[in-house]
């Protein structure tokens, strides 16, 4: 509003210069400057009159052919006591004629102008408008894939529980505790727009510990490698983690003693560098909805400052993520 404000202030500084040059042909400094000062206030007048009342009251609100008759009128209630006053005689010229030539030329341009600057402030406003409505939509859509990853995550881990449970296994209690853990991050921190990214990382491992309680064939052979996490460095919530859970949930190393997951995550100069590896058998070729809103959760967060890379080999599924972090 400031910056506006000043812009208006050096437009009629401007302008009121080049009158006070073209004055000063025919007054000496106090008449010329008292001239212009008059003409100058007259042209902002109409301006304003134009941009402030007449287009907000009359052409916005009942059209354009009710706008034109009132500027028509306001140009009469104007030119009369300009034209009879003689004011015209000493700010224009000395010629009738041409006082009246002068004064509509001056007049339709100063409308014009002004009608022209609503119209591009119109259009920056509707630009703006447009701008936040497909940034909420954005965000709406977000949230909407966040709460697909949700259920879907509990949904794996509760079947879990449930299959121990039966059993009265005795690692059922501790990850109903590690579940709770990983409840707490998705209802305060899954709906974040972004989390410390050391937060994310922990609840990989609680979600790997989790995964562990299960005595699977192949557990021995599950590798997790972390560099040293930055305090500054955020992500946004629940992507690596469903990444890993993408891993078990396909993967075979619930029931092949050769099964593997390898998962590192490695930072260098601000951007995190994330791969994932998993053994699986060639029955299983579902990759789930978990791969895909991933995908779609990156588009939003990280339209420009992001790679995915899905490579799907003879029994080996990888997936590699790169996100500019800054």
């Amino acid at each position: 509003m400031r910056k506006i404000v000043v812009y208006h202030i050096l437009l009629w500084l401007f302008i009121f210069g080049m009158i006070l040059d073209s004055m000063l042909f025919d007054y000496e400094w106090k008449e010329a400057i008292l001239y212009s000062l008059v003409e100058c206030g007259l042209n902002a007048f109409i301006a304003y009159a134009n941009l402030f009342f007449f287009i907000p009251k009359f052409f916005e609100r009942k059209g354009k052919l009710i706008y034109i008759v009132s500027i028509a009128v306001f140009f009469a209630l104007l030119f009369v006591p300009y034209y009879f006053s003689g004011l015209g005689y000493y700010l224009l010229d000395t010629l009738p004629h041409r006082v009246v030539f002068s004064f509509t030329v001056n007049f339709i341009i100063l409308i014009l102008i002004s009608f022209l600057f609503w119209k591009v402030n119109q259009y920056e406003l509707e630009k703006k408008r447009s701008l936040a409505l497909s940034n909420q939509k954005l965000k709406t859509e977000l949230l909407l894939l966040k709460s697909q990853v949700s259920p879907h995550f509990l949904f794996n881990t509760l079947n879990n529980i449930y299959s121990l449970s039966l059993e009265k296994h005795d690692h059922a209690p501790i990850m109903i505790e590690k579940l709770s853990e990983i409840l707490r991050y998705l209802i305060y921190d899954g709906k974040r727009e972004v989390v410390p990214l050391e937060k994310e990382t922990n609840l990989v491992k609680e979600y790997i510990d989790l995964q562990l309680l299960k005595k699977m064939k192949g557990e021995e052979q599950i590798k997790l490698t972390i560099d040293v996490v930055e305090q500054y460095h955020e992500i946004a919530p629940l992507i690596l983690v469903n990444l890993v859970e993408n891993c078990f949930k396909h993967g075979d190393i619930n029931y092949n003693p050769d099964g593997f997951i390898d998962i590192n995550l490695t930072i260098k100069d601000d951007v995190l560098y994330f791969k994932t590896k998993n053994s699986f058998q060639e029955s299983n070729t579902d990759e789930g909805i978990g791969i895909a809103n991933i995908q779609e959760q990156l588009k939003y967060s990280y339209p420009d400052a992001h790679q995915f890379n899905i490579d799907k080999g003879l029994k080996v599924f990888e997936v590699s993520l790169t996100i500019n972090l800054l």
